[in-house]
């Protein structure tokens, strides 16, 4: 798995780094040295008594899956188990000084269906943690193939909004812009698309539906074929919003 080799990768650059050590000191924490993996990279300082986590570094590849830049905000800015989570296992690498590694679900709204994080303690002169070094990989099977289609898809939930659009929607509706994941559909890509069945009814008969909407772009309306489909991701059901161009 594509996930897995960049963690050993991650997990083997640090070796070099340190020599073995679990930590890399504040010298050898340098992030040009990981090249392209750079992206999928978080640094964090402890901040403040209660100790949420700091973002000096939020990698942009997590950013794009995680539809939100975290750089300058708190393990605390995020939802409360998820914040206690973070912050309860960077407390412990602290404590230990030792890597560890963390396989974990993110919130439904989060098109991702598991993180894979590599964390590892970065030291002063004095052996103390001042800072946090984390690989970040999201796994989900859906992804590569949305992304290679040279049409636009958006995944839609059941409230509307759009949790995910490959890159040919991205590049139409946002400027090629990754979230925030939390707009509607017409909010996110001007559509005034009506979608008529629950995407639980469209899994259960297998019947998509097709129709005509109107996209407004610049005081210009345009018009898309929208071929409506659902998918069941981690239980859920979203739709699954195809877009062609009328001619």
């Amino acid at each position: 798995m594509v996930e897995c080799r960049s963690t050993i990768a991650f997990h083997d650059a640090c070796d070099r780094l340190s020599e073995g050590r679990d930590a890399l000191t504040e010298d050898e924490l340098d992030l040009s040295s990981f090249g392209g993996m750079s992206d999928w990279l978080t640094v964090l300082r402890p901040s403040g008594r209660e100790r949420p986590y700091r973002y000096t570094h939020f990698g942009r590849e997590i950013t794009r899956s995680y539809g939100r830049d975290m750089t300058g905000k708190t393990t605390a800015d995020f939802p409360a188990h998820i914040s206690k989570f973070h912050t309860a296992i960077f407390d412990e690498v602290c404590r230990r000084k030792e890597r560890a590694l963390t396989v974990h679900q993110p919130p439904d709204q989060i098109f991702v269906t598991k993180w894979r994080h590599l964390i590892v303690p970065i030291v002063d002169k004095a052996g103390h943690v001042t800072q946090i070094l984390t690989s970040n990989r999201p796994e989900n099977e859906l992804h590569a193939g949305l992304e290679i289609l040279p049409a636009s898809v958006l995944i839609v939930d059941t409230d509307n909004v759009v949790r995910y659009a490959n890159k040919s929607a991205r590049q139409t509706f946002d400027a090629g812009n990754f979230g925030p994941w939390s707009r509607t559909l017409f909010e996110y890509a001007a559509l005034d698309l009506e979608i008529r069945e629950r995407p639980e009814d469209i899994l259960a008969h297998g019947i998509t539906q097709t129709s005509t909407c109107r996209h407004i772009k610049h005081q210009r309306i345009g018009q898309y074929h929208a071929t409506v489909s659902a998918a069941l991701y981690k239980g859920t059901a979203f739709y699954v919003v195809l877009l062609q161009p009328a001619r």
